[in-house]
């Protein structure tokens, strides 16, 4: 049971904190956004590591157990907050649920985890449910928002790769201690992306003025939900069941991520798009009903 309240609740961190992503940018440009999430993740973390273990992970030592943070929350991030710019929070976040069926195909890959002809079928029917959510963008003649659609799928690939190499390294270490370090390099990485990017392009660098106060705390407080909750939960079940059967819950995203974007932005899904998200809920669904079994 609790390990089913723990997956519930990064389902629903991630899900939710994708529409709170989409509201913070209507104000603040991408570039910052992802600065000010990372950093107030960070500055978090440190101030739960002090507060429960006396130590903040900053040894030489500890920051190589992060080397994950490079693929997420770095690059799958950094590729990811540009696509939700282009698309709809929906999208983005149905989208992101691919990350359960790819997981699965990687796992069994690359960690030796069981892959049954059902989880193929399944992936297969998942796969077939992103197409017709992105069929709309492909056949539309303003092509921002396909762009958008690919870009959050490579950063779903990332998040992918981040998922193989934490589950290696999550036996062995402390939940707390590997998100923080985890965070710290995905923060310096994006740091350095960003500036070198902002030497070739001014728009990409960071400015901080002229954001509003409520906004300033939509920024913070979406950082400490989407980034340090919701990668310590995601970690900390990480430690006790398959990569496969933790992607199982993400498939749990979309419902949270279209359930906040229609309260909170007033998006409403397309019958194509709500007949893709079905698909990808309902076969991540029964994938994890086979796992069980």
């Amino acid at each position: 049971m609790n390990n089913i309240i723990i997956a519930l609740s990064y389902a629903f961190c991630w899900g939710v904190g994708v529409t709170l992503t989409k509201i913070a940018l209507s104000e603040i440009s991408a570039t910052t956004l992802l600065i000010i999430q990372l950093l107030s993740s960070v500055l978090f973390l440190f101030t739960v590591c002090y507060l429960t273990e006396h130590q903040v992970p900053l040894s030489w030592q500890q920051l190589k157990q992060g080397v994950a943070g490079i693929f997420e929350p770095a690059l799958a991030y950094m590729v990811g907050i540009f696509g939700v710019k282009m698309t709809t929070a929906s999208n983005a976040t149905l989208i992101g649920s691919t990350e359960v069926i790819l997981t699965i195909l990687l796992a069994a890959v690359f960690l030796g985890e069981k892959l049954t002809l059902g989880k193929i079928l399944l992936a297969s029917i998942s796969f077939g449910g992103v197409s017709l959510l992105i069929l709309k963008d492909v056949q539309s003649i303003d092509h921002a928002s396909l762009r958008g659609d690919l870009l959050v799928l490579l950063g779903t690939l990332f998040a992918v790769f981040y998922a193989l190499l934490s589950k290696r390294q999550i036996q062995t270490a402390n939940p707390l201690q590997l998100t923080t370090s985890q965070q710290t390099i995905g923060l310096m990485t994006t740091v350095l992306c960003f500036g070198a990017l902002s030497l070739l392009n001014p728009s990409y660098g960071i400015s901080a003025a002229n954001i509003s106060p409520q906004f300033w705390l939509l920024a913070i407080g979406s950082g400490i939900m989407q980034y340090a909750l919701a990668f310590l939960l995601y970690l900390t079940a990480l430690r006790h069941v398959p990569a496969s059967h933790a992607a199982f819950y993400l498939a749990l995203i979309p419902v949270f991520g279209v359930a906040s974007a229609i309260v909170m932005i007033g998006e409403q899904p397309s019958l194509a798009q709500g007949i893709g998200g079905l698909l990808v809920v309902a076969s991540s669904y029964w994938a994890n009903k086979l796992q069980v079994t």
